[in-house]
């Protein structure tokens, strides 16, 4: 059994607004990735600060346990919270996630603390070994990372993708994952104005 932990801590500065609530097709970004993770959940947990905007949403809520550690914060609030030993966490601006990857993600977690992919940075054509960029926010963690993580929040080193020099964590790279999606969709997410407006020609092309 997996927890789903959705993260909307973030203050969206660049969309002026509350990105997470923006419409995307009949439905809001955080509506469609509740959406996506619900068949491979059997519980869903909303990591906030802002309850009273997501009531419409009928899941459970929580705050921050630490306040202002970022998205680290919103990963330890989740497991802590948990109900299952295996949490998927995902941001809330990822819209596209691909049933088959978060799927195999989940199976191959075992004995591994976390389960993180690695994606070619959007800035990269030459797909540059050097060039990646870890997922952070659409991984898999264990309960074994509390400790951890706690660890790291008291040293105020709130780097998520520093878990990775501290626990057992399997990092994917794109020849391995890219079986259940080759197009990298289930990584985009949603910073800016334009990244908006790609995700709406994207939406209507799916």
């Amino acid at each position: 059994m997996v927890t789903g932990v959705i993260l909307a801590g973030g203050k969206s500065r660049r969309m002026r607004q509350n990105k997470a609530l923006m419409r995307l097709g009949n439905g809001t970004l955080i509506g469609h990735v509740l959406q996506r993770i619900l068949p491979f959940t059997t519980e869903q947990l909303l990591i906030t600060n802002s309850p009273d905007e997501y009531a419409h949403l009928n899941i459970p809520m929580h705050r921050d346990i630490i306040p202002n550690c970022g998205a680290l914060g919103g990963i330890y609030t989740g497991l802590t919270h948990a109900t299952n030993e295996v949490s998927f966490c995902v941001g809330c601006d990822i819209p596209f996630l691909q049933e088959e990857l978060i799927s195999y993600l989940i199976s191959i977690i075992g004995e591994y603390d976390a389960v993180m992919p690695y994606t070619y940075n959007k800035s990269t054509s030459n797909h540059n070994i050097n060039k990646l960029t870890l997922q952070t926010l659409c991984a898999v963690y264990s309960k074994r990372c509390l400790p951890i993580i706690k660890s790291m929040l008291k040293e105020s080193e709130l780097r998520v993708h520093a878990l990775q020099e501290r626990a057992n964590v399997l990092c994917l790279s794109p020849d391995v994952w890219k079986n259940y999606d080759s197009e990298g969709h289930s990584f985009f997410n949603i910073n800016t104005p334009e990244d908006y407006q790609q995700a709406q020609s994207l939406y209507r092309s799916l």
